[in-house]
This record gives structure tokens, sequence and C-alpha cells, in this order.
């Protein structure tokens, strides 16, 4: 089999095509060294990379967005934004298509949202698969930070929560988030708790039954949940349970950094506290990690 007959990978026909495309135009085939290496694909919605075509606008057109996508093996084409706000909102801009809502599934789980509203980090992938490994049979958990249902989800399908609380104040994710739990048939599991979890969950606030009723919580805010450590210990069952917490740490110091949120958590709280597990997930950005701790109170 020669070269020629060897099928063309997604980027090689997005050369191919653009090189036509920018040849019909009398343009510079020197822009083609600008294209992207890496993508994202969510159904039909391909996500390119932020700074993407940055030196296309003089050739940017429907049917510029057309090919890409096409050549991608998508139908919809969306370009990554700054993310902004506390509630950290992704800003992509829709390049192609008539709407920004997308579904995509991964272990069994059909997560749907607004690609140009809320957060989803592909990266996360094994750790939203860890989540659903566990066996939470029996227990009632609380998600702190739950936005579209990135834990609460697998906690529920996979992992058997008898209940989960899901707190989240971007009304875009709770959006979301309602539409999982019933396209995903767990919505009677799981009560969603509106508003700041500073507010929601304390003595008079609309989640007070939520303190000290639970055996696990999930404290999954980058670049740090540490704040929410005191709500978190509250929360748990007067024996203890567990804490999975997230942060970003300085690359090839985890360990460093695992040890000082243990010392900080002994600090607040009179019982045991063990660490388990130390979960390196994904490069958050150059020389800073993401990672997360898996930690027995009691």
């Amino acid at each position: 089999m020669s070269e020629n007959n060897f099928p063309k990978t997604p980027k090689e026909r997005m050369k191919e095509n653009l090189a036509n495309y920018i040849n019909n135009l009398n343009g510079d085939l020197n822009i083609l060294n600008s294209l992207p290496n890496k993508w994202e694909k969510h159904g039909d919605l391909i996500l390119l990379p932020q700074g993407s075509f940055d030196d296309w606008n003089q050739y940017a057109s429907t049917e510029l967005w057309t090919l890409v996508a096409h050549s991608l093996g998508g139908l919809r084409l969306a370009l990554k934004g700054e993310v902004t706000g506390p509630e950290r909102r992704p800003n992509h801009e829709l390049l192609l298509g008539n709407s920004s809502w997308v579904t995509h599934r991964e272990h069994g789980i059909n997560y749907s949202f607004d690609i140009c509203k809320s957060m989803f980090s592909a990266g996360n992938l094994p750790e939203r698969g860890r989540m659903g490994d566990l066996d939470c049979s029996g227990e009632t958990i609380l998600d702190l930070y739950a936005g579209i249902g990135y834990y609460t989800l697998p906690l529920l399908v996979r992992a058997g929560a008898t209940h989960v609380h899901a707190c989240e104040w971007s009304e875009d994710a709770v959006q979301a988030l309602n539409h999982n739990l019933e396209s995903n048939n767990v919505s009677e599991r799981c009560t969603i708790h509106l508003g700041d979890n500073r507010l929601t969950v304390i003595d008079g606030g609309s989640a007070a039954d939520v303190l000290h009723s639970c055996e696990r919580v999930i404290l999954g805010l980058l670049p740090s949940s540490e704040k929410g450590v005191p709500l978190a210990l509250s929360s748990l069952k007067p024996e203890g349970g567990w804490l999975h917490l997230h942060g970003n740490a300085p690359g090839g110091e985890e360990e460093k950094w695992a040890d000082s949120v243990i010392e900080l958590i002994s600090k607040i709280d009179e019982r045991t506290v063990t660490l388990v597990n130390l979960v390196k997930v994904k490069w958050y950005s150059p020389h800073v990690r993401h990672c997360v701790l898996d930690i027995k109170i009691g």
C-alpha cells in the first residue's frame, strides 16, 4: 500500500482542505503552519484551543469554519475563551452552529451543558471515573462545588450513593445539573442547593439539614478548595468520614502541599486526620499540578 492510500489524520485532512481554500483566495500557504495540533470533541462540536486561527482574520468566513469543523469530524465549531469571574465562566466563542449546548458521554454517563457558559475539563476524565469506582452504597454525600455534576453524577450513577447534596452558585451550571440528573435517571437521589454554600450549609441556612449528616464530602474547586474545609468538616457525621479535596500544587512539591493541607485540617478538627491517597490528576498549567487528596477523618 502506498503512502497516499493510508487514511488521513484529522490534522492532515484539515491542512489539505484549508490549503485548497487558501489557494482559491490566492493567499499565503505559510499560514497553514499556524494550525492547531489539538482540540476537544463534544458530540458534534469541535472546541479549538484559545488563540487558534488568530492570524486568519482575512480568511475568516462561514466557509472556513465549516471546512475546519468537517475536517475534524464535527458539525459545529467553538473557540476557547478566557475563564472569568468567581463562577469560572469559560466565555468560549461559537464560530459555527446555532447552539452551544452539547452532550458528552463518558463512563456510561451523559454530561450535557452549554459549552460557552459552563466548564468541562477533558483532563479530569480519570478522576471522574475514579469517583464512580468507589463503593458509596448507603452513603449521604455533600458536593460543595457541584458544577454540572462532574462528580455528583458518577457518585450517583456508578458508585451507588444513597443521596448527594449538590451545592452550586452558577445558575447556568444548575440548569445543566438539573438536566443531567433527569437524563441519567438519578434526580430523586439528589438535592440541589443553589447559592453560596457558605450561606446555605449553615445553621438557619436552606441546607442546614446537611450539617453532621454526611459520610463523604467532595471539595472540587480549583485552584484551591481549602476555604471549604471547615464547612466540609462540619458536614461530616460526628464519627467522621471522607474528604476528597482538590487543589493545585507546585510540580515536584505535591507531597509537601499535601502535608500542609493535613496540618491545616489537624489544627481545626480534633478527630484523627489521615492522608490515604494523593492523586496527581493532570498538569493545570506549566509547573502546576491538579491533585486530589483522599483524607480519612476519624
